[in-house]
């Protein structure tokens, strides 16, 4: 397709927990200038999304953060919009072992020894399906495809995360490296594609339909954002 009428002047990135979103933002950051950038990170920076007037948060070009489309919205913020999912039984593997080893405030006395540890947990808090959450504002897979076709949201697997720096490139008219920040190496036993668990269905089934879904049509949904861009 010909980008030549398709550009990003304003960018807001779904930022999934552990799906690479470090290294990416730390590339739009350099792109957009801090002084344009607003990030939401932890739990102090969610509240402080939650408190922050629209019109305040309409002064940066570039918005990111734990947070969900629908948050975004209800705050006016309609900007082009990209988000990074990643293999759900894979991601749980990484954020069992980021969770037990980071220093961060919000983390101090999470120590999951297993991953039924880390299931146990998410259970506890629900924290069920996630990505799902990020992208359509609930736990489901209905709902965050809706989402993603009404809001044209660029939504890319992991194993696709060089062809969304190219494209972003292309678009940007800035070239993005693809840099390793805050990458959780997991190691297991366990055969993640086999991993059985009676909680993993309420936690992650939805997630699973989500990623293959964006998995089998990534190639329209990159169309579809490239195209709304020259509207």
């Amino acid at each position: 397709m010909d980008h030549s009428n398709c550009s990003i002047n304003k960018l807001s990135f779904v930022h999934i927990p552990k799906t690479a979103g470090l290294s990416l933002h730390a590339e739009l950051q350099k792109h957009f200038g801090k002084e344009k950038t607003i990030r939401f990170g932890d739990s102090e920076g969610r509240n402080l999304f939650l408190s922050i007037d629209p019109e305040q948060l309409k002064k940066y070009d570039y918005i990111t953060g734990h947070i969900n489309i629908e948050e975004l919205s209800k705050k006016g913020i309609h900007y082009p919009t990209i988000s990074v999912l990643r293999a759900p039984v894979s991601r749980l593997f990484s954020l069992q072992n980021y969770l037990t080893d980071s220093n961060h405030e919000d983390h101090q006395g999470f120590s999951f020894n297993d991953i039924e540890q880390l299931l146990q947990y998410m259970f506890s808090r629900k924290a069920f399906n996630m990505q799902c959450w990020h992208l359509g504002g609930r736990p489901s897979f209905e709902l965050a495809v809706e989402s993603i076709r009404k809001n044209n949201i660029f939504v890319v697997p992991l194993e696709y995360y060089q062809d969304l720096l190219e494209t972003l490139s292309d678009l940007l008219g800035t070239p993005l490296r693809n840099l390793h920040r805050n990458v959780t190496q997991y190691k297991t036993s366990v055969d993640v594609d086999d991993l059985k668990h009676d909680l993993l269905d309420p936690i992650i089934g939805e997630d699973k339909k989500l990623f293959s879904y964006v998995k089998e049509s990534y190639e329209s949904l990159k169309q579809a954002f490239i195209q709304s861009l020259a509207q």
